[in-house]
């Protein structure tokens, strides 16, 4: 009895909606985040002004979601697309880059995953429902430049994502971008389980796990990130910071895929914020890696 009050507590206090407003909150000038926060809340002051509307799509279980779609100036057949991370403001997220590929001459729409935000939901799904209204939201890009071309680029739980997307032909997806992803909701259970309730863990994990599949209709461990990328369709920029140590997954990631995958170790940097602290390395990477899928 005390298992399953347990598996319960952790599977709402895991996937329950959050409150996204603590994403990316301003922090004191002393805080060592200062200096990317401040960044953050620029950006986002900056890509308010262009011109923007929201935009919905309907998800195969019927909850209505909901993004902001930035057009570039003068009109684009291109259109980056991009998930946020877990628990995350996904205009906050997405301001910083989302200037840079407006300044490139792409669209940019940046979704509301379900369960936050503007898009309804109750509850996260870390990607395996996720992956599914990605596929929706590419559809909705098809309808607005047809004939078009998709980027996907995914941080995070974002980034975990894309690559449970990776192994599904979308119309005009040309190539993905990930950066610090997540690679199993089997992991990310037993890992958070494990680190809260230490004793007895295992099955309080399990419990939780069996009320995932159970609620969402999929088994968790279809959601492994490392087998669905040996299926992958699309080539792949991987992107985290040094201080991460993903090097190795990294390497596995890249045997695994059959399509080209090309990866940046930033310098210096932590989950996140590589954008930030090593922004002419990062931006010119993902120039060079979209210069050579998009043309």
């Amino acid at each position: 009895m005390l298992e399953r009050l347990k598996a319960r507590i952790l599977f709402n206090k895991l996937l329950g909606r959050p409150n996204i407003d603590n994403a990316y909150k301003m922090v004191d000038e002393s805080d060592s985040w200062y200096s990317t926060i401040k960044t953050v809340h620029d950006s986002l002051a900056q890509i308010t002004k262009k011109p923007h509307r929201v935009i919905e799509i309907t998800s195969h279980d019927n909850l209505k979601l909901k993004g902001i779609y930035y057009p570039a100036d003068g009109g684009s057949n291109t259109t980056v697309i991009c998930a946020h991370g877990y628990t995350s403001h996904a205009e906050r997220e997405w301001a910083f880059p989302g200037l840079y590929y407006l300044s490139l001459g792409y669209n940019v729409l940046v979704p509301y995953q379900r369960a936050h935000g503007l898009s309804e939901g109750k509850y996260i799904t870390f990607g395996a429902l996720e992956h599914i209204d990605m596929v929706g939201w590419a559809k909705k890009v098809n309808e607005l430049t047809p004939n078009g071309k998709i980027v996907m680029h995914g941080l995070s739980m974002g980034g975990g994502i894309l690559l449970n997307l990776s192994k599904i032909s979308v119309p005009n997806l040309k190539c993905l971008i990930v950066d610090a992803p997540s690679v199993s909701i089997n992991d990310f259970f037993t890992n958070v389980s494990k680190e809260v309730f230490k004793r007895g863990h295992e099955a309080v994990a399990a419990r939780a796990k069996k009320r995932f599949s159970k609620t969402f209709g999929v088994n968790v461990g279809d959601f492994e990130a490392l087998e669905t990328v040996k299926e992958c369709k699309y080539p792949i920029l991987l992107s985290a910071g040094s201080e991460e140590h993903l090097d190795g997954l990294f390497d596995i990631i890249k045997e695994s895929n059959p399509m080209p995958t090309d990866i940046i170790i930033l310098p210096g940097c932590n989950h996140g914020n590589g954008m930030y602290k090593q922004t002419a390395l990062y931006q010119s990477t993902i120039k060079a890696f979209l210069d050579k899928n998009l043309n």
